[in-house]
């Protein structure tokens, strides 16, 4: 951009005006008003902390060169680039993707004026991360649409989706195949250990990723317990990913994200939401007697998440397929003894485990819950979705066909958008492209992310990117990845709106043309949307500090 380059100048003209005690970095950026971005080119000066009444000597002007200025305390994450680079250098390439922040390229240190440079990963970290790459190969089964008579049951977390996976999970015949992100709720894992008893046998690809706060156990905890209980009746690989440190060669760049359970060959449940408590908090709002002031004070703690169980033969063998594939491939890449690099890193992995950023959850409140709908043998069409997988099934090109046909109404929830630097990533740049061509074709476009998206100036970035931030809202804990469009056709599923989770990591997605399932689902964004997602950020956000992880200490 043509101004922030000019800002730029005036920056580098004007330094010792943003040298204060405490101040980190200083870039162009855009202006916050009344808690909100606005289009106003601004010069963003990150601090420490931000205190009231600072001495005039101390405060950065209000207006530099013709330039506003916006001053905004560093996000933890941040600060840990000045104070413990090679830690913050760790944490970017080992946390969770919504703890992450972005780049920019014309910010520069406060103190010294220099351009920031990206620290090195510790030596343990850089081995982990750039493990040997393995080409995807995928599952000999077609991803074309199906337009059949089928059963599903539409439902949504925190409301109802523990309800309907814990029965899903219980009346297992023969077989359950799993591809899975993260398993680490006790309650999830009582129901699996009590639907395999017998002789059933279960088939997961497991990831292994940093530890959800909201844990009862680890993942490697979760597995220890299903091969004691289950022995040769469970087949298991940890995912092929590079962060995973169980492979020691890698398919996916750094996540198994997908949520699919595949039951007997018959049905499966495909959903936005891990097997943990944030995604499956053990409620039942519906229940005779329910406690409802407790049962609001736990969902606030949780998220939104949007689930379907579908009952098709066709359709479970398709996606069952592609599971078996990978725990076949990935039964080919497990370390075998964990490397020096490995075991030098684990203590890092323990320390970044216990420092991801805050959960900023909403408070109790009395707030409405949605019962599951069971729509039974009627004719619909469904797409399944699979990422990296190309052809009719390939998720960039089909959630971008279903963008494009919006007429009416547009509604998106999604847990963050983090847009590609410029010219890379054209497939993931052209659906941003196509939400904001709605917005130009005055269709009702609606934007709920979440509170990941405001913190660090990713808002910005997404100004950057083209999208009319107007249409945009804020909602804590939404982990849904879900649209809605002209309340006819609804998609759901695991892929986060960023380069690896549109193009390259492993997800699964769906795509139902039936209007009912449409309308349930568009209930509910409609109810988040007037209930919960603001275009304001919480005070904290809205003077620049994100929500803060707890400290970790440098080396």
């Amino acid at each position: 951009m043509s101004e922030f380059i000019q800002i730029d100048k005036v920056i580098k003209a004007n330094l010792a005006q943003f040298k204060k005690p405490g101040a980190l970095s200083v870039r162009p950026g855009y202006k916050i008003r009344n808690g909100w971005i606005t289009k106003q080119p601004s010069i963003v000066v990150t601090v420490q902390k931000k205190t009231a009444n600072i001495s005039p000597q101390d405060a950065v002007p209000s207006n530099v060169g013709g330039y506003a200025t916006d001053v905004r305390e560093a996000t933890t994450i941040q600060k840990l680039r000045f104070t413990a680079p090679e830690r913050h250098a760790a944490l970017v390439a080992m946390a969770r993707p919504e703890y992450l922040q972005p780049e920019f390229p014309l910010e520069r240190d406060a103190q010294t004026g220099a351009y920031l440079q990206k620290a090195a990963a510790p030596g343990a970290v850089a081995a982990h991360t750039t493990k040997p790459r393995v080409p995807y190969k995928p599952a000999k089964a077609p991803l074309t649409p199906v337009d059949d008579t089928m059963s599903i049951t539409c439902h949504a977390s925190p409301d109802a989706g523990w309800m309907e996976l814990s029965g899903f999970l219980k009346d297992i015949k023969n077989q359950l195949t799993v591809g899975m992100y993260d398993c680490t709720s006790a309650h999830v894992l009582d129901a699996l250990l009590a639907g395999l008893k017998g002789k059933r046998r279960l088939s997961l690809v497991l990831d292994h990723p940093a530890p959800n706060p909201s844990r009862d156990q680890t993942d490697e905890q979760t597995q220890a317990a299903l091969a004691k209980a289950l022995k040769n009746r469970e087949q298991f690989a940890w995912a092929a990913e590079a962060n995973d440190p169980k492979v020691s060669q890698a398919i996916f760049p750094n996540a198994y994200h997908i949520k699919v359970a595949v039951k007997d060959s018959e049905s499966f449940w495909l959903s936005s939401g891990n097997w943990n408590n944030s995604n499956q908090p053990d409620i039942d709002p519906f229940a005779p007697g329910a406690d409802k002031a407790k049962i609001d004070a736990e969902a606030a703690k949780r998220d939104r998440d949007w689930h379907v169980i579908v009952e098709h033969e066709g359709l479970a063998k398709t996606f069952e397929a592609y599971l078996l594939n990978d725990r076949s491939e990935a039964a080919k890449l497990q370390a075998k003894a964990p490397t020096a690099a490995m075991a030098a890193m684990h203590p890092l992995l323990e320390a970044l485990a216990e420092s991801p950023e805050a959960e900023i959850r909403g408070k109790a409140v009395a707030r409405k819950y949605f019962e599951p709908k069971t729509i039974t043998n009627q004719k619909m069409k469904m797409q399944p979705l699979l990422t990296p997988d190309t052809g009719a099934g390939n998720y960039a090109q089909n959630i971008l066909k279903l963008i494009q046909a919006a007429e009416k109404t547009l509604d998106i929830q999604t847990q963050y958008m983090h847009p590609p630097k410029a010219g890379m990533d054209k497939d993931f740049q052209a659906l941003i492209a196509a939400v904001q061509d709605r917005v130009d074709h005055k269709v009702q476009v609606r934007v709920i992310l979440s509170e990941y998206e405001a913190t660090g100036g990713w808002l910005e970035k997404l100004q950057e990117s083209g999208l009319d931030t107007s249409v945009v809202r804020i909602q804590n804990g939404v982990h849904n990845k879900g649209f809605v469009v002209d309340s006819k056709v609804v998609a759901l599923g695991s892929q986060n709106w960023s380069g690896d989770g549109v193009l390259r990591n492993r997800d699964a997605s769906l795509i139902i043309w039936h209007e009912d399932a449409a309308q349930y689902f568009d209930q509910i964004f409609s109810y988040d949307w007037d209930t919960f997602a603001k275009q304001k950020l919480s005070a904290e956000v809205s003077t620049g500090s994100a929500p803060a992880p707890r400290d970790v200490a440098a080396d």
